[in-house]
């Protein structure tokens, strides 16, 4: 009889600590968005408010500028090019939304959209300011951080990522890395901007890409749950934008050195060297993974989960009714 008791208690005490709902710990959330804060200002005080920081953007540019490569030039007077960046993304995330009928989970998503582009757009316009310590180029002097077009394709990408089942959601992180990095990389190489600018535009999506997180995993716990003994393996797609996230950043920082690091990269201003052009390149594509690898692992270990056959958990949380012993059940009936 007490075996059975025991074995019975054992059940319901794993089964309810199986069950989470999903994005219940909201401080988490909040610690998160935080860092991209944080990283966000440590990025804009070195690159932007240090000699060294604007000095190392610079000679990046620099060879962007003087080296060709075989990709279609962009125009940047081309309002066009816009398009083509939402255009793929948005076709995605409209089938996502239509066929899983996930109207609201589309609605915030958009929202997110709009407000990374808008606060992309308020903070280089409004609030942060480049002042010229290196003496840049008259055409370089205004401020470009974060990058306008680089906001664009990563916002419409992470709306993709949060809209998808938990079981797509991984891979189409990934997808998203390449989309938003890819053309971060390409506005490098075109010299529209410094690798800088890119990866500040990365955190400012991130930073709202977590917001709309947490909005739709509290608005729809249904469709952010799993079963505990089917759960998608997010594994392989966070380690893969972690090693291309860690190699090409690293690459990256190597490339500086190899082109003979600060004598070097000055020499650079007056004769540009390749090395730096692959250093920007590197630099702008790297951290986008870093970013992508860290969501892909946070989103999924805060996608709830429930028993098989077990209703989707609550953030109220389950009441837990304790079993009686046999022995015992006449002095319960009594009362």
């Amino acid at each position: 009889m007490f075996g059975e008791w025991m074995l019975s208690w054992d059940n319901i005490r794993m089964s309810s600590a199986a069950l989470r709902a999903p994005a219940r710990r909201t401080g988490l959330w909040i610690v998160a968005t935080l860092i991209c804060g944080v990283l966000f200002l440590a990025v804009y005080e070195y690159f932007v408010r240090t000699e060294s920081g604007q000095f190392l953007d610079n000679v990046m540019r620099l060879t962007a500028d003087h080296f060709e490569h075989p990709l279609p030039h962009l125009n940047p007077q081309n309002r066009w090019i816009a398009v083509i960046i939402v255009a793929p993304p948005a076709a995605i995330f409209a089938t996502i939304v239509l066929a899983g009928q996930k109207y609201l989970a589309g609605l915030i998503a958009a929202g997110t959209v709009v407000a990374a582009n808008i606060s992309t757009q308020v903070l280089k316009y409004g609030i942060l300011d480049r002042p010229d310590l290196v003496g840049n180029p008259t055409y370089w002097t205004n401020n470009s951080l974060p990058s306008g077009h680089t906001t664009i394709a990563a916002s419409v990408a992470v709306a993709v990522f949060l809209v998808a089942s938990p079981k797509a959601r991984p891979a189409l992180g990934v997808l998203a890395a390449l989309w938003g990095g890819g053309w971060g990389t390409y506005l490098f190489i075109e010299a529209w901007h410094r690798p800088s600018d890119m990866v500040a535009a990365y955190l400012v999506v991130a930073a709202w890409g977590l917001v709309g997180g947490w909005l739709i995993f509290r608005a729809s716990p249904k469709e952010n749950t799993v079963i505990t003994d089917a759960e998608p393996d997010v594994a392989p797609a966070a380690g893969l934008c972690w090693f291309l996230g860690i190699v090409l950043t690293l690459g990256g920082v190597l490339c500086l050195f190899f082109a003979g690091g600060w004598s070097g990269l000055a020499q650079s201003m007056e004769s540009p060297s390749l090395w730096p052009w692959v250093a920007g390149a590197l630099l702008t594509f790297g951290p986008v993974f870093l970013t992508a690898a860290a969501g892909i692992n946070f989103f999924g270990v805060e996608t709830g989960r429930r028993a098989r056959g077990g209703e989707v958990p609550t953030h109220k949380g389950h009441r837990i009714v304790y079993p009686i012993p046999p022995e015992l059940r006449t002095l319960y009936e009594r009362v």
